[in-house]
């Protein structure tokens, strides 16, 4: 019992940020490996521009990042551990500490893009996503934001979650439908036991996902980088609006809970916003052949809908 005590002992914090004192600069810098902001860009970015054969597991790497979202502000809702108390820790740092989103977003994202991808051996590529996510895990305690049980926690349930997609793939294909699926049931469950951390954006995004998906997951896709881009300009543009919208709109009444309106139309915005992310590469059909598009793709170093110099595969 003492032993499981210690994960979450702020002392622990403080003998690991000695011992691993000499790396702490380049681990402040590498923690934003597991930014939520950052895994969504090179999701939305891979998923877009990857290869025409691999989208259904781009998809896949996407809803997972999904479900580890919804899990991880869900838990951090319903249980409300304060960050740890130590000297080092960034002045003011929000949120709450258990489980660590950083951890359990790096495992879930690197280890669906590990299992996903054919890049190099099985091997080489699992030793990379662990690296990552063990870099990530040790640098949330390091600069003082998370106990180390935190990050256990937020690892295991982060690699839980791309064993479930393993596990449920059909015939050797992974299947994004059923993550979304299971996001929505977390985000849901999330709303009913209390939690109001990102509860709009989790629950709207899974809901979007599971949509958007069972619309496009046997639809044709451009062949046209440049039209992606042409469309991608455009959807970011809308991402940042709502985000703008959402945070002028997203008040809490002084009794601490949110208006269901403003709820409802976050909701609803971020499932559109989701269906967008996963539709785009069906709707830029409809400009590839644009003067523009044309000009932007025999301009740009586009090899169809990859970069010039990749892989025509994952």
């Amino acid at each position: 019992m003492k032993r499981f005590e210690l994960l979450w002992d702020s002392s622990v914090n403080e003998s690991v940020r000695e011992l691993l004192e000499p790396f702490i600069t380049a681990l402040a810098l590498l923690t934003h490996l597991g930014d939520g902001a950052v895994l969504l860009v090179l999701g939305v970015l891979i998923y877009w521009f990857g290869a025409l054969e691999s989208r259904r597991d781009r998809a896949f790497v996407i809803a997972v990042g999904v479900a580890a979202l919804a899990l991880s502000a869900g838990m951090k809702g319903v249980v409300q551990l304060p960050r740890p108390e130590v000297a080092f820790a960034p002045a003011g740092y929000p949120g709450y500490s258990f489980p660590s989103a950083h951890a359990m977003g790096s495992a879930a994202f690197y280890g669906a893009l590990a299992v996903t991808m054919e890049w190099g051996t099985r091997r080489r590529r699992y030793l990379l996503a662990g690296s990552v996510i063990t870099i990530v895990a040790l640098s949330r305690v390091v600069i003082g934001v998370h106990y180390p049980g935190d990050v256990v926690v937020g690892v295991l349930f982060g690699l839980g979650l791309v064993w479930i997609g393993v596990w449920t793939r059909k015939e050797g294909l992974f299947e994004p439908g059923p993550m979304f699926a299971l996001a929505v049931v977390i985000a849901g469950l999330a709303v009913v036991l209390g939690s109001r951390v990102f509860v709009s954006l989790t629950l709207g995004a899974s809901i979007g996902g599971l949509i958007g998906w069972h619309y496009v997951k046997d639809r044709p896709a451009t062949q046209s980088g440049a039209a992606v881009l042409v469309l991608g300009v455009v959807a970011v543009v809308g991402i940042a609006s709502l985000r703008v919208v959402s945070f002028q709109l997203g008040l809490t009444a002084p009794g601490g809970t949110i208006s269901p309106v403003v709820f409802l139309a976050e909701v609803v915005g971020y499932a559109v916003l989701t269906v967008a992310v996963l539709v785009l590469p069906w709707l830029a059909i409809a400009v590839e052949d644009s003067p523009v598009v044309r000009q932007l793709q025999s301009r740009l170093p586009f090899a169809n809908r990859t970069i010039d110099g990749a892989p025509d595969d994952d």
